[in-house]
C-alpha cells in the first residue's frame, strides 16, 4: 500500500503544476493583454511566497522598463529591478544573469563594475543563453574592459557560440569578424556565408550588410540589383542606413528604375530616424530641385541638421554655402567653421578649401604653414587641386621649407591626373633642372602633354625650345 501511494504521489507530481508556476502563468498571460499592474502583482505573490526565480525576473523586467510599478520613483525603479534580477541570478535564471551583467555594465541601480559584469555574461552564456554571448562578443569586440582595447579573438568566440546556435546577431558578429578581419584573417566569402543566414531571419542589418556585399562586389558577383533588393528589405525594417541607400539607388537608377520621388520619400523616412546622410541627400535634391522645388532655405536647414549629426559632406556642403553665398550672404567666417569641421574629419576637398581661405585669409587670419598643412593632408589623399599647390608651396619656400625635389614629385603627382597646371610645372623643372635632372626631352613631353589639357604657359614654353 505504502509503494503504491508513493508511485501516486509521483505521478500526482508530474501532473501537477507548482503555485509558482500556477502564478507565472496566469502573470505571462495578463502581461501578454498589457495588464502589467495585475501581472505584477501575480509575479510578486510567487517571489514573496515561492521565491520563484521566473517570477523575480520578470519583476526586474516589469521595473526596469516601468511596466505596471508606480510605487517607487523613476529613479529607484533602476535599484529595484537590479534586485529583483540579481536574486533571480543567485537562483540560477540565465537570463536575470544576463541583465545582472547589464546592470554592471551600464550602472543600473548599481555602480559600474566591468569584473561583475563579465562574471554574470559568462554564467548567463554557461547556460545557453545566446543574448549573454552576444553581449561578451560585443564587449570584447568594442574593448569594454580596463584598457579599452578590442579582444576581437574573444569577440569571434562567443559570436561563433551565438551563432552555432542558431542566433542571428552571433551570425551578423561572426560575418563582420571575417569581413573586416577582426581575429581572424579577412574572407569575404565567409563573411557572406554568415550576412546570408542572418539575413535569412529576417536580421536587418545582416540584409543591409549582405546589400553592400553585392553592391562592392565583396564574396559575391557584384549585383546592384540584388543589392537594391536586400537594401529595401532591411529599410522596410527600419534600418536609417538602408533606408537612405534605397533613397540613393531610386535617385542614381542603381539596381532599380530611377525615381525620384521615391529617393525623396526613402530620404525622408532616413531623415526621420535621424540619419545624418539622408539630411545631406535632402539638401543637395533642394539645392538642386531634383524631385522637389528648388528652395535654398530648406537645403540650408537640411546641410545644418546633416552636420550637427556628424555629416562630413554636410559641413563641406554649408562650408560652400557661405563661401559662394548660396541664398545667404557671403560669410567666410562661417564658411571657414564648416570647412575646417569636414577637413578634420578627413575630407579632401574641405581640406583644400580651408588651405585657400587660409592662404588667402578669407574669414581667418592669414597663415601660410596652417593652409600648407591643409594643402598637403588634401594632396596626399589624391586632390589634383592640392597637389599643384602643395607643390608650388614647396617650390617656392611658403609655409613649409623649400624643397625643389617635393615640389616637383607633387607637380608629377597631379599632373598624372590630368591637370595641366602641373603638367607645365613639370616641364618647367625638367627645362631648369629643378628638384630633377635637366631634360629637355622630357621638358617637350609634359609641355606637349600641358598644351594638350589647354594650358597657355605651355603652349609658349613650346616655342621657345622649338
Amino acid at each position: 500500500m505504502e509503494e503504491n501511494k508513493l508511485i501516486d504521489d509521483i505521478c500526482d507530481g508530474f501532473n501537477s503544476k507548482s503555485k509558482a508556476a500556477e502564478l507565472c502563468e496566469k502573470a505571462a498571460e495578463l502581461y501578454a493583454k498589457k495588464n502589467y499592474a495585475e501581472a505584477v502583482s501575480l509575479w510578486r505573490t510567487a517571489a514573496e511566497e515561492e521565491n520563484s526565480a521566473e517570477a523575480l525576473y520578470y519583476l526586474g523586467v516589469c521595473y526596469n522598463y516601468k511596466l505596471g510599478v508606480d510605487d517607487v520613483t523613476e529613479e529607484n525603479c533602476g535599484i529595484k529591478a537590479k534586485d529583483y534580477f540579481s536574486r533571480a541570478a543567485e537562483l540560477g535564471h540565465p537570463e536575470a544573469q544576463c541583465f545582472t551583467a547589464l546592470c554592471y555594465s551600464y550602472g543600473i541601480g548599481c555602480e559600474k563594475d566591468t569584473e561583475k559584469s563579465l562574471y554574470w555574461f559568462k554564467k548567463s552564456a554557461g547556460q545557453n543563453c545566446v543574448q549573454a554571448m552576444n553581449n561578451l562578443g560585443y564587449f570584447y569586440e568594442k574593448g569594454a574592459g580596463a584598457d579599452g582595447e578590442g579582444n576581437f579573438e574573444e569577440a569571434l568566440k562567443w559570436y561563433k557560440k551565438s551563432a552555432d546556435l542558431g542566433n542571428s546577431t552571433g551570425q551578423l558578429g561572426v560575418g563582420k569578424a571575417y569581413y573586416y578581419g577582426h581575429g581572424v584573417k579577412r574572407d569575404y566569402e565567409e563573411a557572406v556565408k554568415w550576412f546570408m543566414l542572418a539575413a535569412e531571419q529576417g536580421l536587418a542589418d545582416a540584409q543591409f550588410r549582405l546589400g553592400e556585399c553585392y553592391d562592392d562586389g565583396d564574396g559575391v558577383e557584384e549585383n546592384a540589383e540584388q543589392a537594391f533588393v536586400l537594401y529595401k528589405q532591411a529599410a522596410k525594417q527600419g534600418h536609417a542606413k538602408a533606408q537612405c541607400y534605397v533613397g540613393y539607388c531610386y535617385e542614381n537608377g542603381l539596381g532599380v528604375c530611377e525615381n525620384m520621388q521615391e529617393a525623396i520619400n526613402w530620404y525622408n523616412e532616413s531623415a526621420k530616424n535621424n540619419y545624418f546622410q539622408a539630411y545631406c541627400n535632402l539638401g543637395c535634391c533642394y539645392e538642386r530641385g531634383d524631385g522637389v522645388k528648388r528652395n535654398m532655405q530648406t537645403a540650408i536647414e537640411m546641410y545644418k541638421k546633416g552636420a550637427e549629426l556628424g555629416s562630413t559632406m554636410a559641413q563641406y556642403n554649408l562650408g560652400n554655402v557661405y563661401a559662394f553665398g548660396k541664398g545667404v550672404k557671403v560669410n567666410n567666417e562661417l564658411a571657414v567653421k564648416y570647412y575646417a569641421e569636414a577637413a578634420e574629419n578627413g575630407l579632401s576637398e574641405a581640406q583644400y578649401n580651408l588651405g585657400q581661405h587660409l592662404y588667402k585669409g578669407l574669414g581667418v587670419e592669414q597663415d601660410d604653414e596652417a593652409a600648407a598643412y591643409w594643402f598637403l593632408q588634401s594632396a596626399k589623399q589624391g586632390d589634383a587641386d592640392a597637389q599643384y599647390k602643395i607643390g608650388y608651396f614647396y617650390l617656392n619656400g611658403i609655409g613649409v621649407d623649400e624643397d625643389e625635389q617635393e615640389a616637383f614629385n607633387w607637380f608629377r603627382n597631379a599632373a598624372l591626373q590630368g591637370d595641366g597646371d602641373s603638367a607645365y610645372m613639370v616641364g618647367l623643372c625638367y627645362e631648369e633642372g629643378m628638384g630633377v635632372e635637366e631634360d629637355l626631352d622630357e621638358a617637350r613631353e609634359w609641355y606637349e602633354r600641358a598644351a594638350e589639357y589647354g594650358s597657355k604657359e605651355a603652349k609658349k614654353a613650346l616655342k621657345k625650345l622649338r
